[in-house]
């Protein structure tokens, strides 16, 4: 037989569910936010390629190709809905972002990121400013 005791004690674990969710979010945002600040720093030439970050509005726009004239764009945006996060892309060319669960989100912006880092590293190549490689294969910041 359910007593008060027990719906109350279901109901608050409910809303620890919830908050944990919200904060979770908030994370995720965060982290992003930290992660493209990080390679901000490693490689100057990536300011082209963001082109608006919000933490009001939990918001990221990552060019495709700066030199594309028609200057497609990812678009990741986490959206607080109540007390329940949507996660969103918009691909290059998309008019509309796709809701994503929490790990497709991370996993698009850190392949924008990577591409928007490729294509700078290809363009050093490409002008003979090319990057020196470490012994682990990680590019040296320019």
């Amino acid at each position: 037989m359910k007593t008060i005791e027990n719906e109350e004690e279901r109901i608050q674990e409910l809303v620890k569910k919830q908050l944990g969710n919200l904060g979770e979010a908030e994370n995720v945002f965060m982290n992003a936010s930290a992660l493209l600040e990080k390679h901000r720093t490693k490689y100057p030439a990536l300011e082209q390629y963001i082109e608006h970050v919000s933490l009001s509005d939990r918001s990221i726009q990552i060019l495709e190709d700066i030199k594309d004239p028609k200057r497609g764009h990812y678009i990741f945006k986490i959206i607080l809905t109540g007390v329940e996060p949507a996660y969103q892309v918009a691909h290059p060319g998309e008019k509309d972002h796709t809701n994503v669960d929490r790990a497709a989100w991370i996993f698009d912006m850190e392949v924008a990121l990577a591409k928007a880092i490729a294509q700078i590293t290809l363009s050093r190549r490409a002008t003979g400013m090319a990057s020196a490689i470490t012994v682990k294969g990680e590019l040296l910041p320019p």
